[in-house]
């Protein structure tokens, strides 16, 4: 299941065309949505997966830049809410972003975490 054109367009928007985990502006050639919880092998019919607090805009690649970073160092993603468990809820385990803690809505919008 592919990212909808208007979710894609909310996440790129919410994070200000930036990586969220250094600040960087992203290039539009050289950039990853990354699922908070991993779609898996075969992939999902969780249509979760695709909603906006699941997603973050990361420079690079799975194997590039801060998106390369969160794969190869899996315990610390999961620890600053770049990855989730099987049981954590995107939408209220917050992300370690450059900006500070941060939650991510499911309708794209974002709130300081307490």
């Amino acid at each position: 299941m592919s990212i909808p054109k208007q979710v894609r367009v909310t996440v790129l928007d919410r994070d200000g065309l930036t990586c969220v985990r250094c600040g960087a502006p992203i290039s539009l050639a050289d950039y990853s949505l990354h699922h908070r919880r991993p779609r898996g092998m075969g992939g999902t019919k969780d249509v979760r997966i695709n909603f906006p607090s699941n997603l973050l805009t990361l420079c690079g690649s799975g194997t590039t830049g801060c998106h390369g970073h969160i794969e190869s160092h899996r315990f610390d993603a999961i620890a600053e809410g770049y990855l989730l468990t099987n049981v954590a809820d995107a939408a209220s385990t917050p992300v370690l972003t450059s900006a500070g803690w941060l939650l991510f809505t499911d309708d794209g919008e974002i709130e300081v975490a307490a």
